[in-house]
């Protein structure tokens, strides 16, 4: 991949994840290995910039195409694609690399993967970031029965419960559907709390619909960077990807193995850093409100006029702010 290297293919946790590495060797290295994890509709390629610059401060750098993207495998079937088994294909990557404990920093659906790693993989974890996606409370009902009545059926992630029903959609011309996606905020972009609620309908797929004019904001990437996307996303299509979403219920089931009897998670006790962006729609930083009472030592950095693309969008200002909150904690 462009600017990333030719990765790795390893097999992890059942799947052969593809895996870009930077850095000193984690035998040589008198830093912590550090682990990317990259969200929806993305790959590791999301991470070039976060890659150079901790891989130059001397960090071993692992980022995988998460499993079911790029050019990882991408097994037909929803059931693989739960917590459990995508948790178990981080850990089965550290073990690959001979790897005790790392850092993880993630974005978007590898964040919600990352923050369950202290509880299904927990003694793996030395550290976690999370971008734009924060570490959230166990839901009082089903996610999808929720999502549901809050903002009707249409909402993205109801509709791609459907397998086969945004598929077509999703893959009838890929470059526009990434430049759909991966767009930034501009001057007449509004927070997400001064959007009033009846038009917080998140009908994602029938704005893609509506064409680039009626998209606002501008493209985050070039044409050349946008192509990347579409050549790995040629591997195996959307329907792995949108089989995360589809686990949701499920994953909200088997997350109550965990709690304790007033229905709580359990304290995350490692060093957390939380960056939220002002105008993230989808993922406003209201909602990692809970978070500093869910974790022990937690830091929080505010991304004022930031988008959901963070790493990509303000680069420098989250190597930034990594490479400070790391330096002072491992």
């Amino acid at each position: 991949m462009r600017a990333m290297g030719t990765p790795d293919i390893i097999t992890a946790g059942g799947f052969d994840l593809a895996v870009y590495r930077a850095g000193p060797d984690v035998a040589e290295a008198d830093k912590p290995p550090v682990v990317l994890m990259h969200g929806f509709p993305e790959i590791a390629y999301s991470w070039r910039a976060q890659m150079g610059a901790l891989a130059a401060a001397g960090y071993p750098v692992f980022a995988p195409d998460m499993p079911g993207f790029g050019a990882s495998s991408a097994p037909k079937g929803r059931e693989n694609y739960t917590m459990e088994k995508l948790t178990a294909a981080m850990a089965g990557m550290l073990d690959h690399y001979g790897i005790e404990r790392a850092v993880f920093v993630s974005h978007d659906w590898g964040a919600l993967v990352m923050w369950q790693l202290p509880f299904y993989q927990g003694e793996r974890v030395l550290g976690l970031a999370g971008l734009n996606v924060p570490l959230l409370p166990h839901y009082p009902m089903d996610p999808m029965d929720m999502f549901r009545a809050r903002f009707g059926d249409k909402m993205y992630i109801v509709r791609f419960q459907t397998e086969g029903a945004c598929e077509p959609l999703l893959e009838r011309d890929m470059a526009a559907t990434f430049r759909y996606f991966l767009r930034k905020p501009d001057e007449n972009t509004a927070r997400p709390t001064d959007i009033p609620f009846a038009e917080k309908s998140l009908d994602l797929i029938g704005h893609l619909e509506k064409g680039e004019s009626a998209w606002g904001g501008s493209p985050l990437m070039s044409d050349a960077d946008i192509q990347v996307y579409v050549d790995a996303y040629a591997k195996n299509g959307f329907t792995a990807p949108l089989n995360y979403y589809r686990n949701m219920s499920a994953n909200w089931q088997d997350q109550k193995r965990f709690l304790d009897g007033e229905g709580n998670l359990p304290k995350v006790t490692v060093p957390c850093l939380m960056i939220t962006a002002e105008l993230d729609r989808a993922c406003p930083p209201e909602i990692a409100v809970a978070m500093p009472d869910m974790v022990d030592d937690y830091e929080q950095i505010d991304l004022m006029g930031c988008g959901h693309w963070s790493q990509q969008e303000r680069p420098d200002e989250v190597n930034e702010a990594l490479l400070d909150w790391m330096g002072r904690h491992f």
